[in-house]
């Protein structure tokens, strides 16, 4: 039978091109479908019955594939089908006459013969199969059981290319969530080995994909948690208890490639897959979230200290008017008294003068301070010799030492510039005020020892003026407090309490004010130095040349020499880092003793350590024993606010090969490093 090997040879062509792909066998059942009947032309297409729209799938033309666009209405082949009720379809010449009505198809050539074929798939849509043939044919029969047969064939490709895209376009909406995931997302193989990751743990961890994948949980994670377990152990038993059925959510430390830690917060479950159980973690990066949570409870604690300095200094401020105003008043009222002898009268005058000025103080700095939170506070800027002004103020606090009856304390002026006048461009009001409050400040927190008040040589177009006290010192947990308003107010001091606690905040608003900065270095029980600068006159070049050869001629190029600073104290460091801006050397700065020791170690080419004595975590002579069993030959010279001979003995014992103190004379420390150099 003839017709049955037609069909035959289809099938086998079809067979010998069968693929995995269903476009690939549609393309194959058309291109045998056209071998095996030699059709003109064959169409395969999807008609959407809603939209009455065509989509073409695949089309064979002229001897090739061609490319056709979708229609948004249907042509003629669905034309055909749209009278008809039957699903197999045959026309020859002169019944198609109504469907070619106005049409040139293929180029003038009019169409003799028509096969089709339509099948439902789904509710709403035909898979249509169109063969077209320019010539007569005779054997319908056969072309429609081929192309029955193909049809069929195509429907079940068409079916299958439709559930392998529906899919493909699931899986790419899987992939878009988990790749665009603003949490990040972690796979876990049945050994615990990561088998994928997205975007975000590549953000997280500060790496590629490559460097993750086919690691340990433990391999991104520091050795021991916060608590102290190892984090292999305490990973395999949270894995465990999720392989339970148990699902975990916890916080866990992970480690980004750099060595740095960060906290995440982690969901811990697992899902049945054909191939054995699959663990996900999802990551949330809580840094920003604990630093935050951080903020707040830094913020109320400090609001709290601040009200409890608040209600402290109203307290004390009751206290300090109404002392005065005790004497005035008492004073005042046993004068009327007419049994008053003169001499007694000349006594309460005096007091109630004195009571009168310690209110007066009182009033200004009250006004002082709220003329600066007011913004109104007045600069006058003026040139004035800074010598004679300093003078001045050795005499009046000479006056307050002997009103305070403080005799035996030591006073010292110390000049940094051999010249018998020196003019400066500032307010000479404000920086007599800065300078008295310090040293009354001073004054009363020193029962033994000395006070020294002065300036040290001009260095990067700056004056550093310091008042050093040998007093009780400042606690270090203290010490943020100290240029706060109402600052002064702790048990502490509570033995010298005869302030309002306003003078130091002053302080730091004019340094401000006037174009410097101010702090201090301090070690409880032992004393305390505050510094202050102010900007040198525009000229100073001149007058640091000239000391310069006052002092003796001190080589400054030091290109090629790289300096350790090792001080907690910021302020300190960019001084120092001023002060050597030109000798061309390299400074790198260390915050506490074990960072200084660190840097040692990372730099074999360091030249020498400026090494502050008193710092957090490791002091100074710990760090010096340490950095000297590392580096013999590295040269170290201490620097601290204390000048007592057991802190130069312990220095030089603890390695120093020198020791200069504060505040520090600019000559000095550039004599002495050129000599260790």
């Amino acid at each position: 039978m003839q017709h049955s090997k037609k069909l035959n040879i289809f099938c086998s062509k079809v067979r010998q091109q069968i693929s995995v792909h269903p476009l690939q066998n549609i393309e194959n059942v058309i291109f045998a479908l056209h071998q095996t009947l030699g059709l003109s032309a064959v169409f395969l297409g999807i008609l959407d019955l809603t939209q009455y729209k065509l989509t073409y799938r695949s089309s064979f033309l002229h001897g090739r594939f061609v490319q056709m666009e979708p229609k948004n209405h249907a042509d003629f082949c669905m034309d055909i089908f749209k009278d008809s009720k039957e699903n197999l379809i045959v026309k020859t010449g002169p019944e198609l006459k109504k469907y070619l009505t106005n049409k040139l198809l293929f180029e003038n050539n009019l169409l003799r013969y028509f096969v089709g074929s339509r099948h439902l798939i789904g509710q709403d849509k035909w898979l249509v199969l169109c063969g077209l043939d320019f010539k007569n044919r005779t054997d319908s029969d056969e072309i429609a059981l081929v192309v029955g047969e193909a049809s069929k064939l195509l429907v079940r490709e068409e079916l299958q290319y439709q559930k392998e895209r529906l899919i493909a376009e699931e899986l790419e909406r899987y992939k878009a969530v988990f790749s665009n995931a603003t949490d990040g997302i972690i796979l876990l193989d049945k050994s615990n080995t990561i088998t994928e990751i997205n975007q975000k743990i590549c953000e997280m961890f500060l790496c590629d994909r490559a460097e993750i994948i086919g690691k340990h949980p433990a391999d991104i994670s520091p050795k021991t948690q916060p608590d102290g377990s190892l984090s292999g152990e305490k990973g395999r038993e949270l894995i465990n208890r999720v392989l339970s059925g148990v699902p975990q959510r916890f916080y866990w430390q992970h480690k980004r490639m750099d060595g740095s830690l960060f906290e995440a917060e982690v969901s811990l479950g697992f899902s049945n897959l054909n191939t054995g159980k699959l663990v996900h973690a999802l990551l949330r990066d809580v840094t920003s979230v604990k630093k935050a949570e951080q903020s707040l409870i830094d913020a109320r604690l400090k609001a709290e200290e601040a009200d409890k300095l608040k209600s402290a200094f109203l307290a004390n401020m009751s206290h300090e008017i109404r002392t005065p105003l005790n004497s005035i008043i008492g004073f005042s009222e046993i004068m009327l008294d007419e049994e008053t002898s003169p001499e007694e009268k000349d006594q309460f005058l005096q007091l109630i003068s004195s009571a009168g000025k310690t209110l007066l103080q009182l009033i200004d700095d009250i006004i002082d301070i709220s003329k600066i939170e007011a913004g109104q506070i007045r600069i006058s800027i003026s040139e004035f010799e800074l010598h004679q002004l300093l003078d001045e103020i050795l005499i009046n606090i000479q006056n307050e030492q002997k009103k305070r009856e403080k005799k035996h304390i030591e006073i010292r002026l110390r000049k940094g510039l051999e010249l018998e006048n020196f003019f400066i461009e500032s307010d000479p009001f404000r920086l007599r005020q800065i300078m008295m409050n310090l040293l009354v400040n001073a004054l009363k927190f020193v029962d033994t020892g000395f006070i020294e008040f002065g300036y040290t040589q001009p260095k990067g177009g700056l004056i550093q003026f310091y008042v050093k006290d040998t007093g009780v010192g400042i606690e270090r947990d203290k010490s943020h407090l100290i240029f706060q308003r109402f600052g002064q107010i702790d048990s502490t001091y509570k033995r010298n309490l005869d302030g309002t606690g306003l003078g130091l905040a002053i302080c730091h608003s004019l340094a401000e004010l006037l174009g410097g900065k101010i702090w201090f270095d301090s070690e409880e029980g032992k004393g305390t130095t505050f510094y202050f600068t102010l900007p040198a006159p525009k000229d100073f070049a001149k007058l640091e040349n000239e000391e310069s050869v006052r002092y003796g001629k001190i080589n400054k190029n030091w290109s090629g020499f790289k300096f350790l600073v090792a001080d907690d104290v910021k302020a300190n460091y960019l001084f120092l880092k001023a002060v050597m801006k030109d000798t061309a050397a390299q400074i790198l700065w260390a915050k506490n003793g074990t960072e200084a020791i660190e840097i040692v170690g990372r730099h074999s080419d360091l030249s020498l350590v400026l090494m502050d004595i008193r710092m957090p975590e490791k002091d100074g002579y710990e760090a010096s024993r340490q950095i000297k069993q590392m580096n013999p030959g590295l040269p170290i010279i201490a620097q601290t606010a204390f000048a007592e001979t057991e802190n130069q003995k312990a220095a030089l014992e603890a390695g120093c090969d020198e020791y200069i103190t504060k505040p520090i004379s600019l000559t000095e420390l550039l004599s002495v490093i050129n000599k260790l150099l």
